[in-house]
């Protein structure tokens, strides 16, 4: 056999650099070399994906499995990560781990804290697990390290995202969807849960905590919606489990399934009003529609969820727009709206509210 040649040796193949004394061929190994390129080309998000389901899979997979991936492909972004789907084999498969599954990437830029997030967001879908819920909850496999960063891997569903414009979507009123799943989550008890979740311990604490991202700012309208947000705080009551995104990216339909729930990186306790503020966003017609906000409440009262009041969601509405406009004054904001639209977008908003 040549040099630079492959050489079948076992379950694997060697590419032939030299020989030993005892004429025996030695060099990398198949398995090898797919390893090297793939990380090598680490820029490229598809290979670094591949890469960590490699390491996922022989990890968690019988010691003599043989694993194939298939195609990555990009399914998602988020704030802080990418998403990559493949289709994984595993052969033998005892514990049927074959299946599709995501691996959630870090991006270069991501936010301080993603590691500890992805832990806990790890350790919550493990104990979400043992529970009977209304929604589908992905099977966790872990985290693995990519570069710096932890990737979370785990099943990935069929799906397709709500979109939370009425009409959109045939026969889905997304307002129902919303309420439902934040009913049924706001439920739960959430003592099981408390050593994984952060956040406060009562609706209150939570109110009083998001009202900071208005110190600093030096607006009329700052000082006029903090004064009106202290008028109208939520009770002081213990706080439920929050899932912190629940937009229609987060909610994937499937006919003949629950709706998927993912994306919980951002998960926590605090006041269910502030779920729903995430989704309402301070727009004149939520879901694009006459009442959204009435619809969304109306849904969530009826599905048993904790009672909140309208004007708790528009005190964390307050919030956001100012967090906002906090964004648009930096420098080298990425903000859509400048900072006279961003203003202007909370100013509409408290005049609604008072």
């Amino acid at each position: 056999m040549p040099e630079g040649e492959w050489f079948d040796y076992g379950h694997d193949a060697i590419w032939v650099v030299d020989y030993t004394e005892g004429g025996a061929p030695y060099g990398p190994t198949r398995t090898q070399m797919k390893d090297f390129i793939q990380r090598e080309g680490a820029g490229a998000a598809w290979a670094r994906a591949k890469a960590v389901l490699h390491d996922a899979f022989h990890e968690v997979a019988p010691p003599n499995a043989r694993i194939e991936i298939g195609r990555v492909t990009k399914i998602g972004e988020g704030l802080s990560r990418e998403a990559y789907a493949a289709y994984v084999d595993v052969s033998p498969d005892p514990d049927r781990l074959s299946g599709a599954y995501a691996a959630f990437l870090p991006k270069r830029d991501a936010e301080g804290g993603l590691d500890q997030r992805t832990e806990r967001e790890m350790r919550l879908l493990h104990k979400l697990a043992k529970h009977e819920l209304p929604f589908r909850v992905a099977r966790v496999l872990g985290a693995w390290r990519d570069g710096r960063h932890l990737a979370l891997v785990r099943t990935a569903f069929d799906g397709i995202p709500l979109d939370l414009r009425s009409g959109r979507q045939p026969s889905v009123r997304p307002w129902e969807i919303v309420g439902e799943i934040a009913a049924a989550l706001h439920s739960l008890d959430v003592t099981p849960f408390v050593d994984v979740l952060g956040g406060e311990a009562s609706r209150k604490e939570h109110a009083l905590a998001a009202l900071r991202v208005f110190h600093g700012l030096d607006v009329p309208e700052a000082r006029d919606a903090v004064a009106w947000a202290r008028e109208h705080l939520p009770p002081d009551e213990p706080s439920s489990f929050l899932h912190g995104d629940l937009l229609g990216q987060n909610i994937l339909l499937w006919p003949g399934e629950p709706p998927a729930l993912i994306d919980w990186e951002y998960a926590r306790r605090g006041d269910p009003a502030y779920d729903l503020a995430i989704v309402t966003r301070g727009k004149r017609q939520p879901f694009q529609i006459a009442g959204g906000m009435d619809r969304l409440l109306d849904a969530y009262r009826c599905a048993g969820g904790p009672p909140v009041d309208v004007r708790h969601v528009r005190l964390y509405e307050l919030c956001m727009l100012a967090t906002w406009y906090r964004e648009s004054l930096q420098p080298q904001s990425t903000h859509p709206a400048p900072p006279d639209q961003a203003l202007a977008h909370l100013r509409n908003l408290l005049g609604r509210v008072k």
